[in-house]
């Protein structure tokens, strides 16, 4: 099966969705002021750079400073150096070239411990996955922080669509040709037993079962899987507010029809199937900015995220 996403290219469609399908009066926010024609801008531009002018293989889309092939290698060098040793910034939109790493604010610990976080987009991820960071001085491997720096990434209004695959290898791997033999930030953690946090989707259960597995078998890491619970319409508004300020489009319909209930679905699955995989399981809710766990199984880090005092950042 695949999953349906409607797609959000007219004016009229785009104020249907906002209105009788999200139940959401847009124009009684100041924010959201013209923000019918920047999601279907978005939507025109995500559907098309998705599917080509990718800057991992084609030169046309790069900025002319690192166009060429070896000086791409070396800049993708330095994005791994400077995420791999370079602590958090306290907000992730202010990660570019030169600033802010993805190593906790605390010391970096070497336990083998590993946290799968998922949830739908602008779930509250980022802020759980801070949390957690701090809390077990664990490194974020999240592609997201590569694609700040990368320059096409904020120098055109698609830059996350463009950079996208390029930003993947530099996080977890690349595949042949690797012309300078780099290690990715996964593949440093990993050598260097690193405490790590992995966030995901979570819409495909097999994707985590291999991730676990490999981590839990080849690896000998304790892993340990987190839902980040916000329900789709929620999910969805947020969306809209973040792609407002920071001009970060993630299709709207994607989030509601294709990913919708995708990742609790598969954090209950795998909690009910795959309990030996996994050293512990827990569920914390995002609805608003103090964090309540609903559900754990064996010693979750979601047990300390249910106090008034713990404020997450949301969009």
């Amino acid at each position: 099966m695949q999953n349906y996403s409607r797609p959000l290219d007219t004016n009229k469609v785009v104020e249907d969705f906002l209105r009788h399908s999200l139940l959401f009066d847009y124009t009684q926010e100041a924010k959201l002021k013209d923000i019918i024609p920047k999601i279907v801008d978005g939507e025109l531009g995500v559907s098309k750079f998705n599917t080509e002018n990718q800057t991992l293989s084609m030169k046309d889309m790069r900025d002319a400073t690192y166009r060429d092939d070896k000086v791409r290698w070396e800049l993708r060098k330095q994005i791994v150096n400077e995420l791999y040793s370079k602590k958090r910034l306290t907000n992730d939109d202010r990660i570019e070239l030169t600033k802010g790493g993805a190593l906790p604010r605390s010391p970096l610990k070497s336990d083998r411990q590993a946290f799968i976080l998922i949830g739908l987009p602008a779930s509250g991820k980022s802020g759980i996955a801070s949390l957690i960071s701090d809390d077990y001085g664990a490194l974020i491997v999240d592609s997201d922080f590569a694609k700040r720096k990368l320059p096409e990434y904020k120098s055109h209004l698609y830059g996350a669509s463009i950079v996208h695959e390029e930003s993947s290898r530099i996080t977890f791997g690349f595949q042949d040709p690797n012309v300078s033999n780099i290690k990715s930030v996964y593949e440093l953690a990993i050598i260097n037993g690193n405490n790590i946090i992995i966030p995901r989707i979570g819409q495909n259960p097999e994707s985590v079962i291999n991730l676990a597995t490999v981590l839990k078998v080849e690896q000998n890491y304790k892993v340990h899987l987190v839902l980040v619970s916000l329900p789709k319409r929620e999910a969805t508004i947020r969306s809209i507010f973040r792609y407002a300020e920071s001009k970060r489009y993630v299709p709207l319909g994607l989030i509601f029809d294709g990913y919708g209930n995708d990742p609790s679905h598969c954090y209950y699955y795998l909690r009910c199937k795959y309990d030996g995989l996994f050293e512990s399981f827990g569920v914390v809710l995002t609805v608003d900015k103090h964090p309540v766990y609903t559900d754990v199984k064996g010693h979750s880090p979601v047990l300390k995220y249910n106090k008034k005092d713990v404020i997450l950042q949301l969009p």
